[in-house]
């Protein structure tokens, strides 16, 4: 009898030394991952999915090659109904905006984030206002004037598509302006990216951004920056730049990124890759891309995560009550 039960141990323990390590340490990708990014190549959702699959590659947190997608459009929908095209087998996961609470506010088919699987809150990130290096107007001031005289007389351009936090920070400054939002002339693209093409250009005059999108074009002599659209003023090469209200308008809206899988992830994908999201935003690689981005460290999951979605609608139903159909 006791030498059937050593048997029977050996048996038993031979086997869980057979199994493979991903089985004993949980569920990981086993070929190449798919991460769709809202935005054109340059835009900030780009540049968002580019940072975590460079430091993933680094920290080898994630074995399989990350691709990124580029698939803008429809206010994110277009990156999230492919994120859900693709399957629920967790090779897949794409990045989270405020459009997750801003197209439930907005109605129609456009995707929200009960069209996904929240799997966390990264950051948050900030908005500036840019216009041409020659442009007549030098600060909110001359904006505010313009538009009290004429709501459309300045056409302000965005990116990735209508309700974009961009569209909303927008928004909120000319409503701060007291101009009606509805009458002002806002103008969506594919990315910020190709706002600002269209700006230099002389197709649009202002556009909305986020702030990593500034510096390069204002070291080049070609954009000049004339708000920042938060709280306080943000620091390294955009310091100079006053807020919308040192500047007399009432305005500061906080955009924020995430990452997000298909609708109904399975539980083991879901840890994986929230595990692999906080390995990622505990690294001093991330912490170096916060403050090169001008981004601001907000890590949530879970029902954190969940909790603070819904509590960004009510922000974003005041928003769209104001933008209406711009």
């Amino acid at each position: 009898m006791m030498r059937m039960l050593v048997v029977v141990v050996y048996s038993l323990l031979c086997g869980l030394l057979a199994m493979p390590a991903t089985a004993a340490q949980g569920w990981a990708p086993s070929r190449p991952v798919a991460f769709i990014a809202g935005s054109a190549a340059g835009g900030s959702l780009d540049l968002t999915a580019r940072t975590l699959q460079r430091i993933w590659e680094q920290n080898q947190t994630v074995k399989p090659p990350v691709i990124v997608i580029n698939k803008p459009g429809a206010g994110n929908s277009v990156a999230w109904n492919y994120l859900n095209e693709r399957g629920g087998d967790g090779h897949a996961v794409a990045i989270g905006t405020t459009n997750l609470v801003s197209n439930p506010v907005m109605g129609g088919n456009l995707a929200g984030y009960r069209d996904v699987t929240p799997l966390a809150l990264l950051f948050d990130d900030y908005f500036i206002l840019m216009v041409r290096a020659d442009s007549p107007l030098k600060s909110l001031a001359d904006v505010r004037q313009r538009l009290q005289q004429d709501p459309g007389a300045l056409s302000i351009g965005f990116g990735p598509g209508i309700g974009a936090g961009s569209h909303s920070a927008a928004a909120v400054v000319v409503k701060g302006m007291g101009v009606d939002v509805r009458k002002s002339r806002m103008i969506p693209y594919r990315s910020a990216g190709e706002a600002v093409s269209a700006m230099l250009g002389g197709q649009i005059d202002i556009v909305s951004g986020t702030a990593v999108n500034a510096p390069p074009f204002i070291a080049a002599g070609r954009v000049r920056a004339i708000a920042i659209i938060a709280p306080h003023r943000l620091g390294g090469s955009l310091a100079h730049v006053p807020t919308a209200k040192e500047q007399g308008v009432s305005a500061s809206f906080t955009n924020w990124r995430g990452v997000v899988g298909p609708k109904g992830m399975r539980r083991e994908h879901v840890d994986f890759w929230v595990k692999a999201l906080k390995s990622a935003s505990d690294s001093e690689a991330w912490q170096k891309d916060l403050e090169r981005n001008f981004w601001k460290a907000n890590f949530l999951s879970g029902a954190q995560f969940d909790n603070f979605l819904r509590g960004e609608l009510d922000t974003f139903r005041a928003i769209w009550a104001d933008i209406g159909s711009k």
